[in-house]
């Protein structure tokens, strides 16, 4: 597998770091080398290494032999006596595992300063190619957002060292209050989380919705209809009973004489005005029959007056 180039930096980083002094502990100022015995299967690699800085020359065709043969980590020096004449230290920021590196020869001659002083240095070949290692933080907790593990619908941030939701994205939700599963809560379609946690849809004798995060009814409860169209109060209206939308909204029933009803979702005749009688049982013409005047249904249904007295004066029949 190629190394990168850019490993080179880190091997000239490491070899010609800036020492620094401190009396006391504290950040990091310099890597100690361990010689270590590392149990990874042998394996070599070649690579072309460029450094960052012109003054060093590019190697090309180098060889990198796994295993590794130290281990550098970060310390701070202290009590330092006496105190170096050179330039402060650079801080350093990692453990690195150094693997013997073959390259061509190459000896340039630059300049270095350090906490140790200004001087010439005669390059001989490279002998170690220094690789960090990437710190290892406990699940849920991060320096910098771009340490934590990607959430579902929402974007990430690093608050006192831990993982939590920045932001949902338009339409989520972190309904739970958990930040494992992200912002878990679709808010357009969720009746129960409408536009926004625990904004529950309402919508009387119906299956309520969520469309567009926006509460609506869904589907009506049998025997009832929405007429007025608004989702506040849902399928607001009993289409078995009600004469003015009888088994669907706007059929209103009608009976001449009559009050209307409407039973079962169709209209039937209800009570008769005073003087008129339902005489064909049929809903649609009401209380057809004027029972004080009508001789073939006088005072009620089927009283025909007789020979004689074939007249019908105020329901009753008469000469």
């Amino acid at each position: 597998m190629p190394i990168p180039r850019s490993f080179l930096s880190i091997l000239v980083a490491t070899l010609f770091a800036g020492v620094g002094v401190s009396q006391a502990a504290g950040p990091a100022d310099h890597q100690q080398c361990y010689k270590i015995k590392d149990t990874a299967a042998k394996a070599s690699y070649t690579a072309d290494l460029s450094p960052s800085d012109a003054a060093y020359a590019e190697s090309v065709g180098c060889t990198i032999s796994v295993p590794a043969k130290m281990l550098c980590v970060d310390v701070v020096k202290s009590n330092v006596d006496p105190v170096p004449p050179g330039a402060d230290a650079g801080e350093s920021a990692q453990q690195s595992l150094c693997y013997k590196l073959k390259c061509p020869k190459d000896q340039p001659t630059v300049s270095v300063e350090d906490q140790f002083g200004s001087r010439m240095v005669t390059l001989k070949s490279s002998r170690y190619l220094c690789a960090p290692i990437p710190a290892v933080l406990p699940p849920g907790t991060c320096a910098v957002a771009g340490d934590c593990s990607p959430l579902a619908n929402a974007s990430v941030a690093c608050v006192a060292s831990t993982c939590v939701i920045g932001s949902c994205n338009a339409g989520f939700g972190n309904c739970n209050g958990m930040t494992f599963d992200g912002c878990e809560m679709d808010t357009t379609s969720d009746p129960s989380n409408c536009g926004n946690c625990g904004a529950v849809c309402s919508a009387p004798n119906s299956t309520p919705q969520c469309a567009a995060s926006t509460c609506q009814v869904g589907t009506c409860n049998a025997g009832y209809s929405d007429c007025n169209g608004m989702p506040f109060d849902g399928c607001e209206v009993n289409t078995t009973s009600d004469p003015s939308n009888c088994g669907n909204c706007a059929v209103v029933c009608s009976a001449p004489n009559s009050t209307p009803q409407c039973a079962a979702s169709t209209c039937q005749v209800g009570t008769c005005n005073a003087g008129y009688s339902d005489c064909n049982g049929m809903p649609f013409d009401g209380c057809e029959v004027d029972t004080t005047s009508d001789p073939s249904n006088c005072g009620t249904c089927a009283a025909v007056c007789p020979i004689g007295m074939p007249n019908c004066v105020a329901s009753a029949c008469a000469p």
